[in-house]
């Protein structure tokens, strides 16, 4: 989860830029936000390598120590507000005071959902408003670039050798997103290890084609 392993491209260049840069931020309140696997939690946990930083979970604004940072007895560089999409109605003024004490008290918050502002359910006006006036940094679905060097990372990560003509049968007939792409070579791994085979196309020609109705 370190920042070296993080590979870059168009599709996340801007997310990447905004964490790299945290020490001069403009704005003490920043958003990324993107689908699932895109990265939103790597990045985070780049960020939270280059400073203090508190991560939670927007469901759990209730149960944390929000109220030591809030009161001033916890000061950490940093908070990380992770699956911004799950914020419950309960815990919806808790951030809304969170993000009216860092305006004022120079504290960074980074928010991280899948949705932007404007398809988020809030039910307080008032944080409704000021979440929609958040300039928010999309992670968009990944290039061919970032897709192929993830699934060479990903098959590296599992230590399987595979030839780059494997990865080029795949690139344009798997589902173009990072979960799927994930779950796909998973899948392939299993089977490999399962029926003792080596990787070629032939192989993930018919797992793939499996896996596709299985979806």
């Amino acid at each position: 989860m370190g920042r070296a392993a993080f590979l870059i491209s168009d599709s996340n260049r801007e997310a990447v830029a905004l964490i790299d840069g945290f020490a001069d931020w403009q704005m003490p309140v920043q958003w990324i936000y993107g689908p699932s696997g895109a990265g939103k939690s790597h990045l985070a946990a780049v960020l939270a390598h280059q400073c203090n930083a508190l991560t939670i979970e927007a469901v759990a604004l209730l149960q944390h120590e929000i109220a030591h940072v809030l009161d001033g007895s916890h000061k950490p560089d940093a908070v990380i507000v992770d699956r911004l999409d799950g914020l419950s109605s309960d815990c919806e003024e808790v951030l809304f005071h969170l993000l009216n004490f860092a305006r004022h008290e120079k504290l960074k918050i980074l928010l991280l959902s899948e949705k932007p502002a404007a398809q988020l359910t809030i039910a307080l006006p008032d944080l409704a408003s000021r979440l929609k006036a958040i300039a928010a940094v999309p992670l968009t679905r990944p290039d061919d670039a970032l897709m192929r060097g993830l699934m060479a990372k990903l098959f590296s990560d599992r230590q399987l050798k595979v030839e780059a003509r494997v990865i080029d049968y795949l690139l344009p007939r798997m589902v173009r997103d990072y979960a799927g792409m994930a779950a796909l070579i998973d899948n392939i791994d299993r089977q490999a290890l399962a029926k003792k085979r080596a990787i070629t196309v032939p192989m993930v020609a018919e797992i793939l084609e499996s896996h596709i109705s299985e979806i």
